[in-house]
């Protein structure tokens, strides 16, 4: 952070803010302040910080329990840490450089650190340390802003330049790692959660973001939150700020975009599908490999579907070839009882644990537990799943409870490779000519005739909704307080992009949708102190794949057709060409009949919160039995946020 004014009450504060986040990273903390008119600065240890790293002769070993002392201290760097690679002292941060002129504290991995340090190397940069940090630090030291183009990771990087007085601030390409940023009167934050500013502001509340919420559901893919003022730092982006310039302000600069394949109209060719599978499994295998360096345990998440079993025979593959003789640890939720057989995939997750001989982990949630997970997935994701936040939390829950502290996980997968239903709109709608197989191997293949029809002209997901007049009552009422600026800044109406072709969908989906599950991801995992990693967002891939036609994508009726090509010979034939694979399943019809349900109808009917935002425009549902399930587990949401960040949070047991 940087304060403005009254740097006391902000910067002596700065522990507490830190401490907020502490489940991001239990194993160090540090901190440093900055005198900008002297260029002086003074480091800090807390009670989390290590011995050896307070011992170390580090020039950024603090040697004093942090305490904010004088009022010529107006900038403040503070960094709790989760060891991953290089466990000792040399990682601690913040860091500088052995001129003490750049300070870095940076959340996430660069997956090909190793190879950006051989080549700083040769251009004559040493190293104190074997830590990814350092290599960013080297890397911004010797290409300035330009680095981030040859990082392959996920990342949000603050660097400050003590001579220059002037921050950099870079996240990655996706946003993968969380990054936000505020302006007030008297400081200027950049913080890997919003909670970290709770102890020295009071946020309010953005109204119009709740209502965006309850007609499209969580977004990721613009810059405004649930907090008032307080800003999502874009994807692809870097910006530098300027403690010299009077103006409070940020200067964003692009770095990176995925524009979608310009033609999509290429013929198929069995030939060409043996050379893009090739091609698709070394760049996955390359993307894993990465994924798999550390100095601590990893595991994979296994739902029992292709893309978290491709993962999973990769990873153990590769550990195989490298002479460990543990089999990867896997880690998976579901569901036993009887009621909810029919979300249950445990049938499958048995298949590949069989055919691949790896350790498996698996728990399900207890009913008593559903509504307290969910509440902790809110405090700790600082917004709201489309439904209950059940799945994932129990999920990374796993991985705690067996000592992991890396999960490899397949997000990303489905949105490439069509994996959602709604993809087949796209090949119908946009396709001008259809051939006759095609329509055939419909019946053939897992898309029905009835569905085929329907995803002809409009979506499945709309034809099978609750009630169509219901639906279309409430975003009717709730569309028009929302200006046309700010639907299309959030991508309202927009999301299924029906009537375009296959490849500007997926490209749609990459830019914008997955984003939304990669937050969830990475809150319920750090919630546990738990890092994922995607290898199917490695930006090798996701390239390779957005210039593919989509005619390897989505053919004969099956979905993600070049991964299933690519490994039918490697996993059981009922992964690969499985056809009811679902995504995060749980059984919320059967818990909203029982007491869940009871609990949740009345927190909706009594929360002072959602009244206030709902009769503020004057938007009632008479009847709330009447409405989707989908908008009921909104509204329920929406209670639970306003009682943990805007109410008395007194008794909340997070």
């Amino acid at each position: 952070m940087v304060s403005f004014k009254n740097h006391k009450h902000n910067l002596s504060r700065l522990d507490e803010m830190a401490k907020m986040i502490t489940h991001r990273g239990p194993d160090d903390e540090g901190y440093a302040l900055f005198d900008e008119e002297h260029s002086n600065y003074r480091i800090y240890f807390g009670k989390d910080t290590p011995k050896d790293v307070v011992d170390s002769n580090l020039k950024f070993a603090p040697k004093n329990r942090y305490q904010y002392q004088g009022e010529r201290f107006s900038v403040g760097l503070a960094h709790r840490r989760l060891s991953i690679v290089d466990l000792t002292s040399t990682g601690h941060q913040p860091m500088c450089d052995e001129s003490g002129r750049y300070w870095i504290v940076f959340n996430g991995e660069i997956y090909n650190f190793e190879e950006i340090r051989k080549e700083l190397k040769e251009i004559g940069y040493s190293f104190f340390s074997t830590c990814d940090t350092e290599v960013i630090l080297k890397s911004y030291m010797a290409w300035g802003k330009e680095c981030q183009n040859k990082f392959n990771g996920m990342w949000a990087i603050v660097i400050w330049d003590n001579q220059e007085r002037r921050l950099w601030v870079s996240r990655d390409r996706f946003g993968i790692k969380p990054m936000y940023y505020m302006f007030h009167d008297d400081f200027f934050i950049v913080c890997s959660e919003i909670k970290a500013i709770l102890p020295i502001l009071k946020l309010l509340p953005n109204t119009k973001e709740f209502y965006a919420y309850l007609l499209d559901g969580p977004s990721e893919s613009h810059p405004e939150t649930f907090f008032k003022d307080v800003y999502r730092f874009p994807n692809g982006c870097s910006a530098t700020y300027s403690t010299k310039e009077k103006k409070k302000s940020l200067f964003f600069e692009n770095y990176w975009e995925l524009r979608p394949l310009d033609f999509d109209n290429s013929a198929f060719s069995s030939k060409r599908l043996r050379e893009y599978a090739e091609e698709y499994y070394f760049l996955l295998e390359d993307a894993v490999k990465k994924r798999l360096r550390a100095d601590v345990k990893v595991g994979c998440a296994l739902s029992g579907g292709l893309d978290s079993s491709s993962i999973t025979y990769v990873a153990n593959k590769l550990r195989e070839e490298a002479g460990i003789d543990e089999k990867i640890i896997t880690f998976s939720n579901i569901y036993g009882e009887l009621n909810e057989k029919y979300c249950d995939e445990s049938d499958f997750i048995d298949k590949v644990v069989d055919f691949l001989g790896v350790e498996s982990h698996r728990a399900m949630p207890r009913n008593k537990d559903i509504l307290a997970m969910n509440d902790k997935g809110i405090w700790y994701g600082e917004n709201c799943n489309d439904k209950l936040n059940i799945a994932p939390f129990n999920t990374f829950k796993i991985c705690s409870d067996i000592g992991l502290k890396v999960a490899l996980d397949g997000q990303g997968a489905d949105e490439q490779l069509g994996g959602y239903g709604r993809f087949w709109n796209n090949y119908f709608s946009a396709t001008s000519k259809l051939k006759f197989d095609y329509w055939t191997s419909m019946l053939r293949k897992p898309i029905s005739l009835r569905d085929a029809i329907s995803f002809a002209f409009f979506s499945r997901e709309y034809f099978e909704s609750k009630d169509i007049r219901v639906m279309m009552e409430y975003q009717k009422r709730i569309s028009r307080i929302l200006d046309r600026e700010y639907r299309l800044s959030r991508n309202v109406f927009k999301k299924d992009n029906y009537f375009t072709n296959v490849n500007k969908a997926f490209n749609w989906s990459i830019n914008n949708s997955v984003k939304r599950l990669l937050r969830i991801m990475d809150f319920n995992s750090m919630a546990f102190s738990v890092e994922t990693r995607q290898p199917f967002m490695d930006y090798r891939l996701i390239k390779f794949l957005n210039n593919l036609p989509s005619v390897y994508k989505l053919h004969m009726g099956w979905s993600k057709y070049i991964a299933r090509i690519a490994f039918s010979d490697k996993l059981p034939h009922e992964i690969v060409w499985r056809k009811d694979k679902q995504g995060w399943p749980m059984p919320l019809k059967e818990w909203v009949k029982g007491d869940i349900g009871t609990v949740i109808s009345r927190e909706i009917q009594r929360s002072a919160f959602l009244n206030e935002i709902l009769n503020r425009h004057k938007i009632k549902f008479d009847d709330y039995s009447s409405i989707t399930l989908r908008l009921y587990f909104r509204l329920y949401n929406i209670t639970r946020v306003g009682f943990m960040f805007f109410n008395n949070r007194e008794g909340l047991n997070i």
